[in-house]
């Protein structure tokens, strides 16, 4: 019995941890320039014909994306196991 419980715990942390390192995400600070680039990056792709970002999507005080009229969200996410940008 302790023998199964062992090898179970021992499983699920190799789970845990695997999804830790490839597949938890934090979100990632935009700056003003990124965010217009990805707004009229957005604009040429889908064919948008929004003529402004109905609202920006904040975490922590930081802009982290932005909502378009279209109805379109944008969120900036990135690995927790990357660097930050600045």
């Amino acid at each position: 019995m302790l023998e199964s419980l062992m090898l179970g715990s021992w499983l699920i942390l190799g789970v845990y941890s695997l999804w830790f390192f490839f597949k938890a995400k934090t979100f990632q600070p935009l700056t003003l320039d990124n965010l217009a680039l990805t707004w009229k990056l957005h604009k040429q792709h889908t064919g948008c014909t929004a003529s402004r970002i109905h609202s920006l999507l904040t975490k922590n005080n930081e802009i982290v994306g932005f909502k378009c009229n279209c109805g379109h969200e944008f969120l900036q996410k990135r690995l927790i196991t990357q660097k930050v940008h600045k």
